[in-house]
């Protein structure tokens, strides 16, 4: 019986696989023909299963040529070229085939390693190597660097023009023309993100940073520079071969490589950033945070993004993890202090705040959280006082008892508020509470003094 719902399932899968091809191979027809319409409808059908490993490379090749053929018709340049780029990945290089030998049906992988581990289970042959060969691209490569080239200067000139949403898509498009015609596109796309940065659109700007993070994007690339012989101007070659061949034709002179450095770091940083202005967490902040566990700069920012994203108990984890990075940042301490502030920890949230003003005594924020940590005891008083207002000898012994307490209290925390309007003299709410702890610590020469001053500074 179990062999009966074996070959029945085989049957079915194998049917849906034959399905698949058919209708890339309708919608391919289609757009030959220029029945956009009919092309779209095939298309649709087969677009949720489009990543499945059965389909071939060359079936997956014809469906992105058609999709991008008809985004070309609709006028969405953007997605065209995004759909021509990803025809490049399945009619260049190598991909690796093995046969499924229950469904007798073809996977097909990207690498080595992954055809491997699928031969690896009993139920597949052995892998076999595929050599792609170029064949849609070819009916449009031409097009496509025509294209590219134009696109090229549209984003050069609306980023020269302070157009930068306009540049960043025009950098996008650029991008995925120049994967379609085989060149490197991970420069265009990194202009592209930057310019929707400059332009704050955060969220197109992080997309792009993401796909280049995923994508292993580095900046950093090799190319060999010589001499033309004739015009002594500088011409670069994308390998070392070709410069060697047009130096022994005697063509050129003084063949060097030059490598572009790395902007990983600055990639990583900028995504940060967008995050934080968007007050949103993603996985890759994780990622990055694992890429440069110990560098101080990267670690704030994702402290950053972790405090802007609501994520309060990951953001208090990462200080503590930051302090040991960088034990003389001072913003770290007053950070942890917030918290605890805010959580009712004031003894550590004081400690903290104490080594924050350590590290940097101009930290004027520090000081005024000393400040309102330490007098918080002063509603319990208050409240105690307000309820011993009678004319009892054990009433009046409370609330002396209690009032005094309170000016105790204020005497306490007024060298903190002294330094932090001493650090911001212009500061009216800084002026204002300073007079008020004067007022409850019954200085009242100072206070008159600092009422002259608050009335000075108010608007």
């Amino acid at each position: 019986m179990k062999k009966v719902v074996l070959s029945l399932a085989t049957l079915v899968l194998s049917f849906v696989v034959f399905a698949q091809e058919k209708e890339i191979d309708a919608a391919f027809t289609a757009v030959e023909s220029n029945n956009i319409a009919g092309a779209k409808t095939e298309l649709a059908k087969v677009a949720s299963q489009i990543n499945t490993n059965t389909i071939s490379p060359e079936s997956k090749a014809k469906y992105y040529y058609a999709a991008g053929q008809v985004a070309l018709k609709e006028g969405n340049s953007i997605e065209a070229a995004k759909m021509f780029g990803e025809v490049g990945k399945y009619e260049n290089g190598t991909m690796y085939s093995v046969r499924n030998k229950t469904s007798k049906q073809n996977e097909y992988f990207a690498t080595k390693a992954e055809a491997d581990a699928a031969a690896a289970n009993d139920n597949y042959a052995k892998p076999k190597e595929e050599k792609l060969t170029p064949n849609l691209l070819l009916k449009v490569q031409d097009q496509l660097r025509t294209q590219a080239e134009s696109v090229l200067q549209q984003a050069n000139t609306a980023y020269q023009g302070n157009n930068s949403n306009l540049a960043g898509d025009k950098f996008l498009e650029a991008s995925y023309l120049v994967k379609a015609i085989g060149g490197d596109a991970g420069l265009f796309k990194y202009n592209a993100a930057l310019s929707y940065h400059k332009a704050e659109n955060f969220q197109k700007a992080f997309d792009t940073y993401k796909e280049l993070i995923n994508e292993g994007y580095t900046g950093v690339s090799t190319s060999w520079v010589a001499k033309n012989k004739e015009t002594g101007e500088d011409v670069s070659f994308n390998s070392k071969n070709d410069a060697d061949m047009q130096a022994k034709l005697g063509l050129v002179t003084g063949v060097k490589e030059v490598k572009t450095p790395s902007v990983e770091k600055d990639l990583y940083t900028y995504t940060l950033r967008v995050l934080s202005g968007l007050k949103k967490y993603d996985d890759v902040v994780q990622k990055i945070s694992d890429k440069f566990p110990n560098d101080n700069e990267i670690q704030t920012l994702v402290g950053n993004v972790l405090h802007n994203s609501g994520n309060e108990d990951k953001f208090l984890q990462k200080l503590i993890e930051n302090t040991k990075i960088d034990p003389n940042n001072a913003n770290n301490f007053y950070n942890i202090g917030v918290i605890q502030m805010n959580s009712g920890k004031d003894a550590e949230a004081i400690q903290n705040f104490e080594k924050a003003v350590q590290l940097d005594p101009k930290m004027k924020n520090a000081y005024t959280n000393l400040a309102l940590v330490k007098i918080k005891p002063e509603k319990e008083y208050v409240d105690i006082m307000n309820a011993n207002l009678g004319n009892s000898a054990k009433e009046k012994k409370t609330y002396q008892e209690y009032s005094q307490k309170r000016k105790d209290l204020y005497k306490e925390v007024i060298p903190n508020l002294e330094k932090a309007f001493e650090l911001d003299k212009t500061n009216y709410d800084a002026a204002k509470t300073l007079r008020q702890a004067y007022q409850a610590a019954e200085m009242f020469d100072k206070e008159d003094e600092m009422r002259a001053i608050e009335k000075s500074l108010e608007k």
